[in-house]
């Protein structure tokens, strides 16, 4: 991994938002598919993390509801989403790290990952998949540019407009840029390395 701090740590400043099990499952997949994108970077790493855990709860991909009633009120027949066919407003409705919606970016992000999300939009819910359309999104929005220059409400608005849940992102970009500044010693020291120890 490139990012200096460990998983376990990661769970920790996530508090609840980070199930250890998630973080150590899922992280790795995120930043291998940073790293693809050509974006990864300590603070790239940072905001792909804090908005990870606001937008899923759980640090895994998510779907935003199982009731047909609710998706077809709300996205069926949607043309801004690209929902032109029926059914549509059901099969394309939110999923992954970032949740796509509407059959217009399914198309678009099975394009850039070179998978057929039309024919199973299923597929966004697969951890290694929701992560490469993960980095797209950050990649397209240019977020990873604006945490580099530590705009971190601009990184927010890019991913969500309404910038919810600021307070949570923003505690969790501090503690990780503290976090990934004061990285954990390593796990085995040399036999003496450590000041007023002999060997």
């Amino acid at each position: 991994m490139n990012f200096p701090v460990p998983c376990a740590m990661i769970s920790a400043i996530l508090g609840r938002y980070g199930p250890p099990p998630n973080v150590a499952n899922n992280w790795p997949l995120v930043e291998r598919a940073l790293d693809d994108q050509a974006i990864y970077s300590p603070l790239c790493a940072v905001a792909a993390i804090a908005t990870i855990s606001v937008e899923t709860r759980w640090f895994r991909p998510v779907k935003l509801s199982d009731r047909p009633s609710y998706l077809r009120d709300l996205y069926e027949d949607r043309k801004d989403l690209g929902n032109d066919q029926p059914g549509d407003g059901v099969k394309f409705c939110g999923r992954g790290f970032i949740p796509i919606l509407g059959r217009r970016s399914y198309e678009y992000f099975g394009m850039q990952i070179g998978m057929d999300l039309i024919r199973n939009p299923d597929l966004a819910m697969d951890p290694a998949i929701a992560a490469a359309i993960f980095a797209v999104s950050f990649k397209d929005r240019g977020v990873h540019r604006l945490a580099n220059q530590h705009n971190w409400e601009m990184v927010r608005r890019r991913v969500n407009h309404g910038a919810d849940a600021w307070a949570r992102f923003f505690d969790a970009v501090l503690k990780l840029v503290a976090a990934f500044n004061n990285p954990p010693p390593p796990a085995c020291a040399e036999p003496g390395a450590v000041e007023g120890l002999g060997r």
